[in-house]
């Protein structure tokens, strides 16, 4: 019922003070919420970068474990064939000095020794297996 003097009753004035608060508080949870959302936002962006930093990470790991491996494989096929390059010279030195005895003057075997030590010069600290292997090659030419 309206106040005949013109005024605001009581009861009203509680009211807007009481809509007023609810605005308020409204308002407040709504820039709270967008405060939040930004920061959630934030930390979604963040979890992602993180998770894709996680992956990119595991990738470099898989791809320096095959370098590894790869590195290990040709480090290993060198070896062998540095092994079997020792052993193709030495073995020709072998057959090649009783060829040049019966002809001293053949180009072909001169030719074949320029070519030998110019591609497989030898290494005077030879491998102990390459060393054992020419030792045990020199003991049977002897003996026979």
């Amino acid at each position: 019922m309206p106040d005949p003097t013109g005024g605001t009753s009581l009861g009203e004035a509680g009211g807007i003070v009481a809509g007023s608060l609810a605005l308020l508080a409204a308002v407040g949870k709504g820039v709270a919420w967008l405060l939040n959302w930004g920061d959630a936002r934030a930390k979604t962006r963040t979890a992602k970068l993180d998770a894709w930093h996680e992956e990119l990470e595991a990738r470099e790991r898989k791809i320096e474990e095959k370098d590894r491996q790869y590195r290990e494989h040709i480090e290993t096929e060198l070896r062998q064939v540095k092994m079997e390059n020792r052993a193709l010279r030495r073995a020709f030195e072998l057959v090649s000095e009783p060829l040049r005895r019966m002809d001293p003057e053949n180009p072909g075997l001169q030719q074949a020794h320029d070519l030998l030590s110019r591609a497989f010069p030898l290494d005077p600290r030879m491998p102990e297996d390459i060393a054992l292997l020419t030792a045990q090659i020199d003991q049977a030419q002897l003996d026979a």
